[in-house]
């Protein structure tokens, strides 16, 4: 007999669809503005307010070639199965704080 895992994101799960949109109000409600979408895919891209770094929202990750071409994109949350409400919520904070960190590392780097 097959043994059952454990459902991500609990019985009250959002849609990909759903997360992906509650991730991008967040990111809004905190200052970010909506600089790309993705024209064959549902891909959107956030600026951090007064900074170059972007958060990537999408249902499938970059390739590597993509990564090279746009470093300005510091993370990317990969929402393409259901999650809850809280997942959602906790990666666009772990998102942020990728941010935060990049966003200090430029300025350590500027530094002399």
């Amino acid at each position: 007999m097959r043994t059952r895992r454990p459902r991500l994101g609990g019985p009250e799960r959002l849609t990909p669809t759903q997360a992906r949109a509650l991730a991008r109000a967040l990111l809004l409600a905190e200052g970010y503005t909506l600089v790309a979408e993705g024209v064959r895919s549902s891909s959107l891209y956030l600026r951090a307010p007064g900074a170059v770094q972007q958060i990537r929202i999408a249902d499938h990750a970059r390739t590597p070639r993509r990564r090279q071409q746009y470093p300005h994109v510091v993370a990317s949350l990969i929402l393409a199965s259901p999650l809850s409400e809280a997942l959602v919520r906790e990666r666009v904070a772990g998102a942020l704080r990728v941010v935060a960190a990049a966003q200090a590392a430029a300025v350590r780097a500027r530094a002399p």
